[in-house]
Order: structure tokens, then sequence, then C-alpha cells
């Protein structure tokens, strides 16, 4: 069985709070780091597209099929973006250089970046419709039930917190994804700010799942049979 939600969700979940700092930092004229984003998005995006491209071509022939799509496929196409955004942050470093110096000189490198990033979000809008359909499978099929072998999750198997769970922070994703032309159509810093609290709120409940997730799978493994 492939199954790489735990680096996966770590890089994703990291990705996403990355991703809402830059946000909020642009949006209040604050001075950015191009260099420390970029590689940062390097490292998360590298982690995601690699994993997430094994995981879209392998999963018709693994056992869980449905956890493979929800996890694989949105990694792929996160992974994609931040690989591009680091390579944009390294080779135009320069641009950020006026930022945050609220005067008419950081005024043309906020219009270049707000630019940019409108046909980019147009991607992230079709990724956010992926999203929002996986959520919607994920409620009405009762999908991320755990195995009662599984500690802590294991112990909800009959019960509908693990799906509602997942759903909230898949809707979280897809609502932030689908807003954000939105809020870079004309920069609009409510929407900005709905668009940042969902992906920093998604962000925070993915790193801690995943990183649960590296005990209770050790755990599965050590309580079935397979791992004798």
């Amino acid at each position: 069985m492939i199954l790489y939600n735990t680096i996966v969700g770590l890089a994703a979940g990291v990705g996403l709070i990355l991703v809402a700092k830059l946000l909020k930092q642009f949006t209040n004229g604050e001075q950015i780091q191009p260099e420390g984003f970029a590689l940062a998005f390097g490292i998360t995006g590298f982690i995601q597209t690699v994993l997430g491209l094994t995981i879209s071509i392998m999963w018709p022939y693994t056992k869980v099929l449905h956890a493979n799509i929800m996890m694989g496929e949105p990694a792929l196409a996160f992974g994609a973006l931040l690989v591009a955004a680091s390579f944009f942050m390294w080779r135009k470093h320069e641009i950020f250089a006026d930022l945050g110096q609220q005067n008419q000189q950081s005024l043309r490198p906020s219009a270049h970046i707000a630019a940019v990033l409108r046909p980019i979000s147009a991607w992230i809008f079709a990724s956010g419709l992926m999203m929002a359909s996986l959520t919607l499978a994920i409620l009405y099929y009762q999908l991320g039930h755990a195995p009662p072998q599984e500690p802590i999750s294991g112990y909800f198997t009959d019960s509908w917190v693990e799906p509602i769970f997942l759903a909230f922070v898949w809707g979280l994703i897809s609502l932030g994804a689908l807003l954000l032309p939105v809020a870079v159509a004309n920069w609009n810093r409510k929407v900005v700010t709905v668009v940042r609290l969902c992906w920093s709120v998604a962000g925070v409940l993915r790193v801690l799942f995943s990183a649960m997730n590296y005990f209770t799978y050790i755990a599965l493994l050590m309580n079935t049979s397979d791992s004798v």
C-alpha cells in the first residue's frame, strides 16, 4: 500500500501556513524576505510534487484508493504551485526589496506581484473546486475512518469524528482557494484576510494531524499481523 500522508501532510500544512504568512506580510506592506520563502516553498513543494506524483500515478494499484486520491492529487497540485513560487521568488528577489517602505517605490512591485498572481489564481481556483469535490465525497461516503487497530483515530472508527474533521480541513483549503481570485482581482483586503485565515487554520490542523499519524501508523503496523 502506498500511503505518504505523513510527510506529505506535514509539507502541505507548513506550505499553507507559509502562504498565509506571505499574504499577511504583503497585504500589510511589511518587509518580505524572499530568499527565506523561496527555500521554504522549495522544500515543501519538492516533497509534495515528488510524492504527490508518485501517489497520483500509483493509486490505482493500491488498497486504499480513496485515501490516495484525497492526499496525492491535491499534494501534486499544491506542490507544483509552491515550486513555481519558489523559483519566482528566488529569481525575482529584487522585486521585493522596495516592499515595506510605505512610499511610492513600493507601489510598482506590489502591482507587479498582484498582476503575476491573477493568472495563477485560475489554477488555484480549479484546485479549490477539486478540494470542494473531495470535501463532499468525504462527507457523503464518510471517508477517513481509521481501522480499530490504529490508536487514537481508531477509537472513532464507528463515528463521524474523522470524516467531519477531514471535511473541515479540506473545506477550509477549498474556501480559501475559491476566494483567492476575488481577493487578487482588485486586492480586496477583507477577502485576503479570510483566505489567509482559512489556510492558516487548515495548515496548523494538517501539521498536527500528520505529526500524530507518525505514531498511529507505526502503532497500526505493530498491531497487525503483517508487521510480525
